[in-house]
């Protein structure tokens, strides 16, 4: 199974090909909820995600479609995420102690953070557990109803070969994707909020299921783009963890520990924020640093080279045709 568009097979096609792979993909996860529950409702999340992230690169030719599933999806996503938000929160204090754990007096305050956390974590699990059962078979129904809808679906009811108008529909939806992350890093860069910093995230994330999508354009580029957009994804990521942790900790001060080694926490906190921030912004403007435009004619011009080599014979001077 694999998330990526090939230019030289149908768009329409090759869409619906991504999309019920990845529907399977949701399903298998789920059907092992009982092996490892934070991890399954992890993958089945990621998966859901990146259906969202699929529909919505051809969303100008399936605007019904796309309002109807990428609802259906977001809104399954959110009910399986209960548990999951208490585990990052877990994990951000994990590597919050792991960036700090040389410095004098850090993990002496940390550490009841982190034990309140898990605490909180666990009680979650425990507390939703008689729901888990209604949850998984809601997800299997929202899947089931997806795939009836995707496999119906069509952008063109004969599901022909166009290579230009591929070309114009992907570099369109790559390239508007493109230009909201570029929209959002001028705003980020200027107001440094943890808000317009998610937000960049959140547009950059979806500019990185893109490029894997299309990385078959020019594999060895994109490869290079989609691992930067990740590092940025990871790090705007942690960021919000972070931001998250705070209000946390805001809400109930006394279950985390004394007045006096919260303020130590918190200025640990912002320390890290402050790191993941500057390098996050930093990398953004590498990635982001061409305009939405030019980012369009490229890809356009990548998708008619790739289909063109994939339905053309190009013999060399001198040399003979084959029988």
């Amino acid at each position: 199974m694999s998330y990526v568009l090939s230019p030289e097979k149908s768009l329409d096609a090759e869409v619906r090909r991504v999309a019920l792979e990845q529907i399977e993909k949701a399903c298998k996860a789920l059907e092992e909820i009982a092996d490892d529950p934070h991890e399954a409702i992890h993958d089945a999340r990621k998966v859901f995600k990146k259906l969202r992230g699929l529909i919505r690169l051809v969303k100008p030719e399936l605007k019904d479609f796309y309002k109807a599933q990428n609802a259906l999806f977001r809104d399954t996503a959110r009910d399986l995420s209960g548990t999951r938000d208490k585990a990052a929160l877990v994990e951000a204090m994990e590597k919050l102690e792991a960036r700090f754990e040389t410095e004098p007096g850090a993990s002496d305050v940390l550490t009841p953070v982190w034990t309140r956390l898990i605490a909180e974590r666990d009680e979650a699990i425990e507390a939703g557990a008689g729901d888990l059962p209604h949850q998984i078979e809601t997800a299997f129904s929202a899947l089931a109803a997806a795939k009836a809808n995707i496999e119906t679906c069509r952008f063109d009811e004969r599901a022909r070969y166009r290579p230009k108008r591929d070309a114009r529909i992907l570099a369109s939806g790559l390239a508007t994707t493109y230009g909201r992350a570029f929209e959002a890093l001028k705003t980020a860069s200027a107001s440094r909020s943890a808000h317009d910093l998610h937000e960049l995230r959140k547009r950059v994330k979806y500019h990185w299921m893109h490029l894997r999508l299309a990385k078959p354009l020019w594999p060895a580029e994109f490869a290079a783009r989609i691992a930067l957009a990740k590092e940025i994804s990871d790090d705007l990521g942690d960021d919000h963890d972070l931001a998250v942790l705070t209000e946390t900790i805001a809400r109930e001060p006394e279950a985390f520990g004394t007045p006096e080694a919260l303020v130590e926490v918190s200025a640990l906190i912002e320390r890290r924020q402050a790191e993941l921030r500057e390098v996050g912004l930093a990398s953004a403007r590498v990635l982001l640093c061409e305009r939405p435009k030019a980012m369009e004619r490229r890809v356009r011009n990548l998708h008619h080279l790739a289909s063109g080599r994939a339905h053309q014979r190009i013999e060399l001077p001198g040399t003979k045709p084959k029988a």
